[in-house]
């Protein structure tokens, strides 16, 4: 069977031969949906994890249009059984949603029979996708986000917090093009501060932890890939 009339298939949507060939077809576009998310998001969260559902969540929606989109009586049954759904998951990234409304909007095209369009723009999506992903990639220096917590040490006439913080800044500027404050916690001689660093090489990260370990010693220091923040 030539593509275009693969594509262009004017079966009945509920057809069993038409519903196995959309599932066999969901299940091979979810596997590339999985494969393209683990190979271009830069989220920070376990992708892994994430990315096992989609396949699943393209199906499942597949599943449901076929079922329903032959009765007027389903469809509304459908409505009101969705209403006692409630998602607690958290989404802790924008592009984690947006990639499960494409499994969504996958499971959708494809169990409503629109195979041409579905793939057309599946295609499009992705593609679009990942070369903004490897641009973005490319051009942004490398960005970390480092957390320090330690003790402030004695000084003469006081003024440790604000020493301390301004000593901080200048150690965290050395090696790094763009220095962004987030957050400072004191309490007594507790310090804490995060921070965002746009570095000019990766290897500057070990330089500048050595810097602060001189500057509070002792001190706690976290870093984590950063690129995905704003």
């Amino acid at each position: 069977m030539p593509w275009k009339n693969f594509l262009l298939s004017e079966q009945a949507p509920d057809d069993p031969r038409t519903l196995l060939v959309n599932l066999g077809l969901v299940l091979v576009l979810g596997q590339i949906l999985v494969w393209h998310y683990l190979r271009f998001s830069p989220v920070l969260s376990n992708k892994r994890k994430t990315a096992r559902v989609f396949v699943f969540i393209a199906a499942t929606t597949l599943l449901v249009i076929a079922v329903v989109q032959s009765s007027l009586a389903l469809s509304l049954g459908l409505v009101g059984a969705l209403s006692i759904i409630r998602f607690r998951t958290p989404i802790k990234e924008p592009e984690e949603l947006a990639y499960l409304f494409l499994a969504i909007g996958l499971g959708l095209g494809l169990g409503a029979n629109q195979r041409l369009i579905t793939v057309l723009v599946f295609v499009v999506i992705l593609a679009y996708m990942g070369l903004v992903s490897a641009g973005r990639t490319s051009a942004l220096p490398p960005r970390v986000l480092l957390h320090l917590a330690g003790t402030l040490p004695a000084r003469e006439g006081g003024g440790g917090t604000e020493a301390a913080l301004r000593e901080l800044l200048r150690a965290a500027e050395e090696g790094a093009t763009r220095v962004d404050l987030r957050r400072v916690d004191t309490e007594g001689a507790s310090f804490n501060a995060t921070l965002v660093l746009d570095l000019e090489r990766a290897e500057d990260v070990g330089p500048l932890l050595t810097r602060l370990e001189k500057l509070l010693p002792g001190c706690s220091l976290s870093v984590v890939e950063g690129n995905s923040l704003d």
